[in-house]
Formats: structure tokens, C-alpha cells, sequence
């Protein structure tokens, strides 16, 4: 006995493609939008008029700001107190970058090898990332205090230590810390690789994660000790994150504000050797209300970290039919 066909055969409704794909795009532009409208009012908006200030002659209490151009950009340049600000700025790059990412480095290296507790060490090197700046700008006054901070206070016991199995040392003599200008950018830089350092260790062990652990073990069965491994399998592999962390490190370091500005309270230290170009910008804008000129110092700032990003890239990141 044969199955009865159907009577009706029911017609299913056809989708009209271009329909189906319009609502996903409208669906794709709300979902954007929220994004786009914060983007654009509290980022593209105010980057654009600040550009459009740097080009005026702005002073807080004028009621005309005359049109100058670039002429606030060309007064910056041949300011000598922007040239010391930007060499107080890059003297700190140039202290913080490789230091704090080998610290990070380090501290990410040991932690990976630890069976127990790692949890434990990652959260206690993260810590000090979450407190403010002014906290570890206040807590780190205290302890470089010519007088009763505990780094001069452990030194002198350190030497004296020494002095008493017999080693021929000068008796131990305060280090101005903060109050002598040579002292001034590596105290803030050592602050501030403490400050830093457990945000890169996180990403540097995310990235150690990352790397197959049977290379490793190849490596050990062919003889390889630790710093043959880490030189052959772990630093290459390493570069994006080592990348990552540069860039972020750079752009970080070019904007540093808090440091100086919380111990010194705007005055730049000793002979302005605490003086940096986000300061320098601080105080051109809200002490001396000159926005124009403040913008400009801004932008300038905006343009050099943009260049040595570029330059990370080109020499650091790995492209197809580069050597």
C-alpha cells in the first residue's frame, strides 16, 4: 500500500536577500552607535577643537582669540624651556622603558616557573598598577626624605654593616633624593617603574602562556639548558607581546604628569629638572591661561610619541618580506 501524496504542498516563503542584509547593516549601526556617539563627543570632538585652539592666540580672559596659525607651534619651538621640558621628558623614556620591562619581564619569567602560589605573586606585583598616582607620589615622597625615608635609612645601615666587616667605606651621607636636580627624573623613574611594573608582568605571562610547552621540552631533550631555551624559543616568540608592551610603555612614559606634578605641586622641582611636556602643557594652559600655546605644546607632544611609534613598528614587528 502506497503512502496518499499530500493535497497541498505548502510554499515556503522566500528571503529577499537584500532585505536580509540591510537589517543586519541597520542592526550593525545601532549597535555601533552608542560607541560612536561617546567616541565622537568625548574624543573626535575635543581633539578637533583643540587642534582648532592651538591655532589661536586663546587667553582665558580675552574676549577675542585672534587667528595666529601655526604661530603658537613656531613659539614652542624656539622656547628653551620647551626644549628642556621635552629632554627632562625623554631623559624619563629613556629610564623607564627598558628598565620597566625587564623588571616586568623578570618578575613574568618567575612567576611562570612557579608551581605554587602564582596567583598569589601575580596579585601582589599587580597591586600597586590600581593605586592612584597621587597615593604612590605621596607614599614614595616619604620614603625618598633626605632625612627619615627608610631607602636612605636601610643604605646607611647597609653601609655601616659593611663598614663593619672591615670594607674601607666613607661614612654613609643622606642622598638628596628629590632636592638634587641630577636626582630628580631617575627617583621619579624608579617610582614609577615600581608604579608599572605588574601591568606589563601581566601581559608578558599571558603571552609566555601562549607559547607551546612541547618546544620546551624538545629543546631540554636536545640538550638545551635555560638560557638557550629563553634565547631560542622564548624571546623570539615573545616579540609581539614584546611590542605591545613597548608601545604602550612609550606612550605611557611621554605623558607623565602625576609624578612630578603631585611632588613638586606645579613647580617643576629643582631647577626645573622635574619639568616634563604634559607639565610644561599644565602649565602654560592653567597657570598662565595661555590655551592656545598649551594646545600647541599638546599637539607637539601628540606628533613625537606618533613618530616613535611609527619607528617601534618599522623596527620591532615582524612582516611579510622583511628580513
Amino acid at each position: 500500500m502506497t503512502n496518499a501524496a499530500p493535497s497541498a504542498v505548502r510554499e515556503q516563503p522566500k528571503i529577499d536577500g537584500n532585505k536580509r542584509h540591510r537589517d543586519d547593516g541597520l542592526a550593525g549601526v545601532l549597535f555601533c552607535l552608542p560607541h560612536m556617539l561617546l567616541f565622537t563627543v568625548f574624543l573626535l570632538v575635543p581633539t578637533l577643537y583643540g587642534f582648532f585652539i592651538s591655532l589661536h592666540q586663546w587667553h582665558v580672559l580675552a574676549k577675542i582669540h585672534p587667528y595666529v596659525g601655526f604661530g603658537n607651534y613656531r613659539a614652542a619651538l624656539a622656547d628653551d624651556i620647551f626644549w628642556l621640558a621635552l629632554r627632562n621628558t625623554a631623559y624619563f623614556v629613556i629610564l623607564v622603558v627598558p628598565l620597566g620591562n625587564i623588571v616586568s619581564l623578570l618578575l613574568a619569567l618567575a612567576i611562570n616557573s612557579l608551581r605554587r602560589l602564582g596567583t598569589f605573586y601575580k596579585a601582589v606585583f599587580y597591586m600597586p598598577v590600581v593605586i592612584s598616582i597621587a597615593v604612590v607620589a605621596v607614599l614614595w615622597e616619604w620614603l625618598y626624605n633626605t632625612d627619615i625615608g627608610l631607602i636612605n635609612l636601610y643604605i646607611e645601615l647597609i653601609v655601616s654593616h659593611l663598614r663593619h666587616f672591615g670594607l674601607p667605606l666613607a661614612p654613609f651621607q643622606p642622598i638628596p633624593w628629590l632636592s638634587r636636580p641630577q636626582m630628580t627624573m631617575p627617583s621619579i623613574a624608579i617610582m614609577s617603574v615600581w608604579w608599572g611594573a605588574g601591568g606589563n608582568m601581566i601581559i608578558y605571562l599571558a603571552g609566555l602562556n601562549n607559547i607551546p610547552p612541547d618546544y620546551y621540552e624538545a629543546a631540554k631533550i636536545d640538550g638545551a639548558n635555560a638560557a638557550q631555551r629563553f634565547r631560542a624559543i622564548t624571546w623570539p616568540l615573545l616579540q609581539p607581546t614584546t611590542l605591545f608592551c613597548l608601545v604602550f610603555s612609550v606612550l605611557g612614559a611621554f605623558q607623565i604628569f602625576g609624578q612630578s606634578y603631585v611632588i613638586y605641586g606645579g613647580s617643576s622641582g629643582p631647577g626645573r629638572a622635574g619639568l616634563t611636556l604634559a607639565l610644561y602643557m599644565y602649565q602654560q594652559g592653567f597657570h598662565e591661561f595661555e590655551i592656545g600655546y598649551g594646545a600647541a605644546v599638546a599637539y607637539l607632544l601628540f606628533a613625537i610619541v606618533l613618530v616613535f611609534t611609527a619607528l617601534q613598528f618599522r623596527l620591532l614587528s615582524n612582516r611579510p618580506g622583511r628580513g
